[in-house]
């Protein structure tokens, strides 16, 4: 199977590419999927997420190899790779009173809390595993990628790793799109309804980390397949308008475009 890298070399959707139009922003969309060009700004949180998850894909593969990585090790691949990913990343902004070491500082009490909280040790059935898969009336293949998958009683479960400013209401995970994209994604490939589990780790003073199982069924597919298609329509169409209070503006990599995007039209 190809990788995600080698999968994103051609024309495709993505949970991402349809959650930024549905639930982010739809101008936001234009200017990252169909006018890229370079940012205005880099916010840290993403290469940090970045950086969060290449630690904890680095554990699971141990697990795989029927090892686990210290808590010096696993903070040691984080710090590498947010090295990497801060140096490449255009524009970086830091928010006030933050630094490279202190997002390390936080990153490690962060690896202590997603190890005290793991569970995968002899269950790990695929990491990093890339898909592609066609949904009917999209005119692009579907891709994506497994951050794990484990094998929990009889049940293959797909495991997300997220960071958050603060702990998941009761309910997020039910309503949550990729949960859905993925799960379609597993059914189709595999044959079977697999659950989901996103581990939640808090980047807080004290940072925590919480499962939430969900599982999704046929109503929910054929939801999103309906969705899917009106995102695609409305692509076609040229609808592409700002969220003027969306949640992401702060950290938005296109602000400055934003701003000027009713002079010029898109």
């Amino acid at each position: 199977m190809a990788t995600i890298e080698e999968l994103r070399q051609e024309p495709h959707w993505s949970y991402s590419a349809l959650n930024t139009y549905l639930n982010i922003c739809q101008l936001q969309y234009y200017f990252r999927y169909l006018e890229p060009s370079e940012v205005d700004q880099t916010a840290i949180c993403f290469p940090f997420g970045r950086a969060f998850h290449a630690a904890l894909t680095a554990q699971a593969w141990e697990c795989v190899m029927g090892s686990s990585l210290t808590s010096e090790e696993i903070v040691e691949q984080f710090a590498e790779t947010f090295k990497i990913e801060t140096a490449a990343a255009p524009n970086l902004r830091y928010k006030e009173g933050e630094t490279f070491d202190s997002m390390v500082t936080l990153a490690e009490k962060m690896l202590d809390a997603a190890l005290a909280n793991w569970s995968d040790f002899y269950t790990v059935k695929g990491v990093a595993r890339a898909f592609k898969i066609d949904v009917p009336g999209l005119n692009k293949p579907l891709i994506g990628e497994f951050d794990m998958v484990t094998q929990e009683g009889g049940n293959a479960c797909i495991v997300d790793w997220k960071t958050s400013a603060a702990r998941w209401p009761t309910g997020k995970a039910d309503r949550d799109l990729q949960a859905t994209v993925f799960s379609y994604a597993f059914r189709q490939l595999e044959g079977v309804m697999p659950l989901f589990r996103f581990d939640v780790v808090t980047k807080t003073k004290n940072p925590s980390c919480e499962s939430h199982y969900t599982s999704r069924n046929a109503s929910a597919f054929q939801r999103f397949e309906v969705l899917a298609n009106k995102v695609q329509e409305a692509v076609q169409k040229g609808v592409f308008l700002p969220a003027e209070t969306s949640f992401s503006c702060a950290d938005c990599a296109y602000a400055n475009r934003c701003r000027k995007f009713h002079r010029k039209g898109v």
